[in-house]
């Protein structure tokens, strides 16, 4: 099998969502704060998230982990990990924005999502969790494709 062959055609397939995805769009971004998030409890997906209209940041909830164990996190409960004071599961995003801001380490103690006024969008995903985890490589090839400069790529 082409390795180059089947992602460029996986990519064209999956091309209008993952561009969707990535273009901001003020009546479909929702915040961080408790309210907006609960609009994506119980759901599974990828997401991006954005600092003024700016992708920053490709992630995903419900997929599979290393060694074929599902993620036992919704979107509601991933996306509140941004907003926790633990850097678990966000270490390269908090790492990479705090540096980007200029942000000292005592501010970084108290670093919260909501607080910055971070937006996500999101690709619901229904079905198979396998589909999640190739969805998020596939948003990272289009965002490397089109000149995204993601945190998660430093």
């Amino acid at each position: 099998m082409n390795g180059d062959k089947k992602l460029t055609s996986l990519l064209e397939t999956y091309n209008k969502s993952l561009k969707k995805l990535f273009k901001y769009d003020k009546s479909k971004a929702l915040k961080f704060d408790q309210d907006s998030r609960s609009k994506v409890k119980e759901q599974k997906g990828v997401f991006v998230i954005f600092n003024n209209k700016q992708p920053l940041f490709v992630g995903q909830a419900g997929g599979y982990m290393t060694g074929y164990k599902l993620t036992q996190k919704d979107l509601n409960d991933k996306l509140a990990q941004f907003n926790s004071k633990s850097e678990a599961g966000t270490a390269k995003f908090r790492k990479a924005f705090l540096e980007q801001q200029n942000i000292t380490e005592i501010e970084s103690k108290d670093f919260r999502a909501e607080d910055y006024q971070l937006k996500f969008q999101y690709i619901k995903v229904k079905g198979n969790p396998a589909l999640i985890n190739l969805l998020e490589i596939l948003a990272l090839e289009y965002a490397k494709e089109n000149d995204i400069k993601l945190y998660n790529f430093q």
